[in-house]
């Protein structure tokens, strides 16, 4: 009997672990809903500019200047009337030159060397996932690629590209429609995400 007793407080850290390894998934199980919504608001309070602290980590803390743009307010700054009609009907004049088009990215931490991200570049169209009028997307990057056109067309459904860098780039892209038409987009590719990930590490 001893000697069985003996041999079990040998596995007490086994069975510690495999309890705490349980509370944990039981515990996500059961408040994943509300660790999402909180999540959610984190992010919403970023984007609006306001300081999330944790510990020794606090994010957002240069944003807490910046106006925010209510849609259904207007400030003493917003310009109205003709003026700003001016500028929404430039707005419709972008969206018509780019027939709806416009390229945007996501960046990841890159686990290659010398790169700091992986970025993937890619079409999107106002409002609409429809890309089958296009024939095919020019990128172009500049010398730091040896200043080559990557020619890409529809890949399940998305036309882009991905890359690796170590400082942020511009992106130039020529879109080539099916009935012969074309549009010249560009995105300026920053890092500015870095700020964020940089204070998690």
């Amino acid at each position: 009997m001893i000697d069985n007793l003996t041999k079990l407080k040998d596995y007490v850290p086994l069975f510690q672990t495999i309890i705490w390894i349980g509370f944990i998934v039981v515990f996500f199980l059961i408040y994943k809903k509300t660790i999402s919504e909180v999540i959610k608001t984190l992010i919403l309070r970023i984007k609006k500019g306001s300081s999330i602290k944790a510990g020794p980590i606090e994010i957002g803390e240069e944003l807490k200047g910046m106006q925010y743009a209510n849609q259904t307010e207007s400030s003493p700054e917003v310009k109205t009337g003709s003026d700003g009609q001016q500028r929404e009907n430039h707005r419709k004049k972008i969206y018509e030159k780019n027939k709806g088009l416009f390229l945007t990215h996501l960046i990841y931490p890159s686990i290659k060397s010398g790169q700091k991200f992986d970025i993937y570049i890619y079409l999107i169209r106002h409002k609409s996932d429809d890309l089958s009028d296009i024939d095919k997307a020019e990128f172009f990057f500049g010398h730091m690629w040896g200043n080559k056109v990557f020619s890409e067309k529809t890949r399940k459904g998305i036309i882009g590209i991905s890359t690796s860098a170590y400082s942020p780039f511009l992106c130039t892209c020529l879109v080539r429609f099916k009935n012969g038409d074309e549009v010249q987009l560009d995105r300026y590719i920053d890092f500015e995400i870095s700020k964020i990930y940089d204070k998690l590490e």
